[in-house]
């Protein structure tokens, strides 16, 4: 792909680029929801990328291409600011605006932009794009950002440009993935490091389900469920937690006779999930697949009944992989409200399960789904040209 893509802007723009930058996109093996509210993530880059490639002007035209969409446009610094409704190009404008922002200058340039991550799929084809795009700008206008501050900094770009208040999981993994590892991440303190998933990929065939219903995340119940966790978390505060993870079993109990009903389920998958990335990093380290499987399951059923983000066609590849022999676990990844699902089936298996996956959704009259093997890949990477 890297040199198609240095041709194509030759062509477009008749120079070489200057600088070309890519970024993955991620799984979240578990954790999910935990991470706007200080918790414990275990996410993973994957062998799909988002494509940057740039080079200046001698005026301030600010000149982008999508080869996905095969759509251009122009604008300049007056151009940027946040929009009413979300275009292609404003995660883009995003990144200009959040450099500008933090006293980074910028000037004209010529970009194009690619990628192999589905959109809307679940799989942070967003924070891939704000992260490729901001170390390649960083670099073609000469400025030295540190790794986590260019995560923090597209994590704001989204939150404050765009309108989706995602946490820092996305950008973050984008940003520090190492290949073969995830990354146990504490969203509230940031303290990291590196997981081996050498088991997983030895001894199992994990894939990625694509359910193939997109969803827009400025304009679903993706802001709303942020806006009860706050409140929950807020409830929690007034009798002595400070956050979901110090909440025991016995005080979760507790709170069942204090919080209306839907505070009180967002509550218990928060809690639950944090407490099942701890259970995956001993399930991980023991090399107990039996109890990787379980966690998984035990996590979609949470987001499926306590949090409310799943969806029937989600469900059903729940469902089929509990069902299926030699299928160890599955859950949805994401942020969900349609996108995609992870699944664990031993080695070998993952042909035959595709079939009865294929056969299960078109029963139900499902749109078709797009499944395929991936690899944990490493993070944010900076191209020769």
């Amino acid at each position: 792909m890297k040199n198609s893509l240095i041709d194509e802007f030759e062509e477009r723009y008749q120079k070489k680029p200057e600088i070309f930058t890519s970024a993955p996109g991620r799984i979240n093996i578990i954790g999910e929801h935990t991470d706007y509210t200080g918790g414990y993530v275990l996410p993973a880059a994957i062998d799909r990328r988002s494509y940057f490639l740039a080079a200046s002007r001698n005026d301030p035209s600010m000149n982008l291409y999508s080869v996905n969409i095969d759509r251009e446009t122009s604008f300049s610094q007056a151009d940027i600011f946040p929009p009413e409704k979300t275009e292609w190009f404003d995660y883009i404008k995003s990144i200009l605006w959040i450099l500008e922002v933090n006293g980074y200058r910028t000037h004209g340039f010529d970009a194009l932009i690619s990628g192999d991550i589905p959109e809307g799929a679940g799989l942070s084809s967003s924070a891939a794009l704000e992260i490729s795009a901001l170390q390649g700008l960083s670099m073609l206008f000469h400025h030295s950002i540190p790794k986590l501050t260019i995560a923090v900094m597209a994590q704001k770009a989204e939150n404050d440009f765009v309108g989706i208040q995602c946490g820092l999981m996305d950008q973050f993994i984008s940003v520090f993935g190492e290949k073969h590892h995830a990354i146990f991440l504490d969203c509230g303190t940031l303290d990291h490091r590196p997981v081996p998933l050498h088991m997983i990929r030895k001894k199992t065939d994990l894939f990625v389900y694509d359910s193939g219903i997109k969803r827009n995340l400025a304009a679903s119940d993706y802001n709303q469920r942020r806006k009860e966790a706050s409140e929950a978390l807020f409830h929690l505060q007034t009798f002595g937690s400070s956050s979901f993870k110090d909440i025991t079993p016995e005080q979760l109990d507790q709170q069942q006779r204090r919080m209306n009903n839907t505070l009180f389920k967002r509550t218990r998958h928060i809690v639950s999930e944090n407490n099942r990335v701890l259970e995956m990093l001993k399930a991980l380290e023991r090399e107990d697949l039996i109890r990787v499987g379980d966690i998984l399951n035990r996590s979609h059923e949470s987001l499926r009944d306590d949090y409310e983000v799943s969806c029937p066609e989600l469900d059903l590849f729940f469902e089929v992989i509990k069902g299926f022999p030699g299928g160890l676990g599955a859950r949805l990844t994401g942020a969900g409200f349609g996108g995609s699902g992870i699944a664990l089936v031993e080695k070998g298996m993952l042909p035959e399960c595709r079939e009865t996956l294929m056969e299960e959704a078109k029963k139900k009259g499902f749109s078709t789904p797009s499944i395929y093997q991936i690899e944990i890949d490493e993070g944010i990477r900076s191209h020769p040209i």
